[in-house]
């Protein structure tokens, strides 16, 4: 049995196009869930960083957020948290009234309004015991624990105030990272963990 149905140019042009678009809407709709994914893929990563207390290291090359600080890259730094102003210098004592002993070159980031971090590095100045200096910003805190860092060896310290970081360098160099407490401290670590010669 055959069928021998009429079927017009136009008939046939009308179903190339529904399928055409047909497809199209298909590829959109694919795509927006594939966006949707990663959006809320994201969100749950962040999510699970900031409820765990797990450190996520930064990757071993990571590009410097920004221009070296002294020397050094910052490649890492807590989700919403940007640089604010120019980088700081001074020179200072190890006591309010002894002469320059080092350098600092400090550089701030905020997330919001009073939620604060600060990098800086800390140059002593010839004849200087770099165990000094790193004494010096650590005074008033309490160790927490010691870690190695591409840097050197980090310590975290906390205070009743905030959370910070003393990382002293083969190369003499103190660098510290100081927070407030709304910053945790798997925050302070990992910005720790992401500074590199």
């Amino acid at each position: 049995m055959s069928w021998d149905i009429p079927v017009t140019e136009g008939f046939i042009r009308k179903v190339h196009e529904g399928v055409r678009r047909r497809r199209r809407a298909r590829r959109a709709a694919v795509a927006a869930g594939v966006a949707v994914l990663g959006v809320t893929g994201g969100a749950a990563l962040i999510t699970v960083d900031r409820t765990t207390d797990r450190t996520p290291p930064p990757p071993a090359a990571a590009p410097a957020i920004g221009p070296l600080l002294d020397g050094f890259a910052i490649s890492w730094l807590p989700t919403g948290t940007v640089r604010t102003g120019t980088d700081s210098y001074l020179r200072r004592g190890l006591t309010d009234t002894g002469p320059d002993a080092f350098t600092v070159t400090s550089r701030r980031f905020d997330r919001g309004v009073g939620i604060g971090m600060w990098v800086s590095v800390l140059r002593p100045d010839p004849g200087v015991d770099d165990a000094d200096v790193a004494g010096w910003a650590a005074d008033g805190k309490q160790k927490e624990k010691t870690f190695a860092v591409p840097a050197g060896t980090a310590c975290l310290m906390a205070d009743g105030t905030g959370r910070g970081a003393v990382i002293t360098t083969p190369g003499g160099v103190v660098i510290t990272v100081e927070a407030n407490g709304a910053f945790t401290a798997t925050e302070v670590e990992s910005v720790a963990r992401g500074i590199a010669p």
